[in-house]
């Protein structure tokens, strides 16, 4: 059966955690944060400085994009505004040349002499550059340039529906567009149509050239009317937006500090708890005890006793109470480390867990060479998840042997403790939790406080793996220089 990893290790919320847990001590000695040096502070501006940085770059690229946007926008206003405006002036000046389109009945429908005087003073007036009358098989009737006279031209479909119903029509072309623009035109024209009828009702078109600049030169001052307001408006926002992101990046840093200190002031009640109980359990329980291993010695050696059985109590005795006063000492020692902490580094630590479990006939293979350099607050939390792995071994695996692997990778360190003991299912975990066994639970949430991880791997004859990883410059900012 393959081992399958337990994810519940640290991933409870606060509220969630049961009542045991909360009473538990904080087995995992903290010492002192030093985070107020000089350095710190300046590397807190500096990520004030490059988050407001980021937000106002962020900033001026919303700006340009909704300024682009804006400007397409009016371009486009212009555009629909040039083109009603060139429709209306066409469906304006067909109607003062209608009068002029007549002609004998008999003939097909053409202009008279006074259609060139109206035309010669339009386009001289401007903006039309062009003026043509079609017969509804699109043949040119009447042009001021005289070469396109007779051509005739299949009507593009809006030309016909003009035609049709009498409207405006209009599209913009380019030279060489056939049906639309012949002749002495040149540069792309916006061409209205303008269905009409001389006297003898014969429907004829009237066709309007127009300069496509002219539509653009609109479009471009439409958008120099909204440019101004819009971009100053983006503007202001922008130089308003900077004070304040600064400030609110100032609150949060200023927030987290606090945070810190309160973390601080916790870490640092817990430890002199921790030393108190210690002290006491020392000067106290221990000297108690080291005492009365001494008058049973004292007893052994006044007199015999008065027989075989009251000898091997004493015996009995004296033993296990040296073996409850050597108990004690190692559960200072591990309460309360020398105040160097990992000076020696992680792999000297281990090295010495370790030993202890051979002397238990377990064979351990510790493989830590990265971590020799691992900042001090790392080595803490991963020499606790070793002491509380390697405990639960003796205590519960049966294994016979034991590997304990530290690596580190892209800011991680990362330890894996492998035996090949009996293993256990999530049923066995649940009960053990039940019972009060929360040690690893606690160094799991411990972990994701600081951005860590704690997975357990087994299954019933399939051993156990434990993997913990500590972001390192988490660990050190979040859990303090743990030992």
């Amino acid at each position: 059966m393959r081992a399958q990893p337990f994810r519940l290790l640290g991933t409870a919320p606060r509220s969630e955690t049961p009542d045991t847990e909360l009473c538990l001590p904080m087995v995992l000695t903290v010492g002192r944060l030093r985070r107020r040096t000089a350095g710190r502070r300046a590397r807190r501006d500096a990520s004030v400085a490059a988050s407001v940085a980021w937000f106002t770059g962020a900033g001026l690229a919303v700006t340009l994009a909704l300024a682009l946007l804006t400007g397409v926008l009016a371009r486009r206003a212009g555009v629909e505004q040039g083109t009603r405006s060139f429709e209306n002036l066409a469906r304006v000046t067909a109607a003062t040349l209608t009068p002029a389109l007549d002609g004998d009945p008999g003939l097909p429908p053409g202009p008279t002499a006074d259609l060139r005087t109206h035309v010669d003073a339009l386009v001289k007036a401007g903006p039309v550059v062009a003026v043509r009358v079609r017969s509804s098989s699109g043949q040119v009737l009447w042009a001021d340039d005289r070469s396109v006279v007779g051509r005739t031209d299949a009507l593009p479909a809006d030309a016909r529906r003009a035609l049709r119903t009498g409207s405006v029509a209009s599209l913009a072309a380019d030279p060489g567009d056939p049906g639309v623009v012949a002749g002495h035109s040149s540069g792309r024209v916006l061409v209205a149509w303008v269905g009409v009828e001389d006297v003898h009702g014969t429907p004829l078109l009237v066709e309007f050239h127009e300069s496509y600049t002219e539509v653009t030169d609109l479009a471009q001052r439409t958008w120099m009317r909204f440019a101004p307001a819009a971009l100053g408006a983006l503007a202001l926002l922008q130089v308003l937006q900077v004070p304040l992101a600064w400030r609110l990046a100032s609150n949060l840093r200023r927030s987290r500090q606090s945070e810190d200190a309160l973390l601080q002031a916790a870490v640092d009640a817990s430890d002199a708890e921790r030393r108190r109980i210690a002290g006491e359990v020392h000067d106290h329980t221990v000297q108690d005890l080291t005492a009365l291993a001494f008058e049973i010695d004292a007893a052994q050696m006044r007199g015999a006793p008065r027989n075989a059985e009251d000898a091997e109590l004493l015996e009995r005795t004296a033993q296990g109470v040296r073996r409850t006063v050597e108990d004690l000492r190692s559960l200072l020692v591990a309460l309360i480390p020398a105040r160097g902490g990992f000076r020696g580094g992680l792999l000297p630590a281990l090295q010495v867990l370790a030993q202890e479990l051979t002397r238990s006939g377990i064979r351990v293979t510790v493989r830590a060479d990265d971590a020799r350099d691992l900042p001090g607050p790392t080595a803490a939390l991963l020499y606790r998840c070793a002491q509380e792995a390697l405990r639960n071994v003796v205590t519960h695996s049966r294994a016979t042997s034991v590997e304990v692997a530290v690596t580190q990778d892209q800011g991680v360190a990362t330890m894996e403790i492998e035996d090949d003991g009996q293993g256990f299912d999530e049923r066995r975990l649940a009960e053990r939790a039940a019972a009060g066994h929360v040690g690893l639970r606690a160094l799991g949430e411990l972990l994701v406080d600081v951005g860590g991880s704690l997975t357990l791997s087994s299954a019933p004859g399939e051993g156990t793996q434990l993997v913990a990883t500590v972001p390192l410059a988490t660990a050190a900012v979040t859990a303090g220089a743990a030992r």
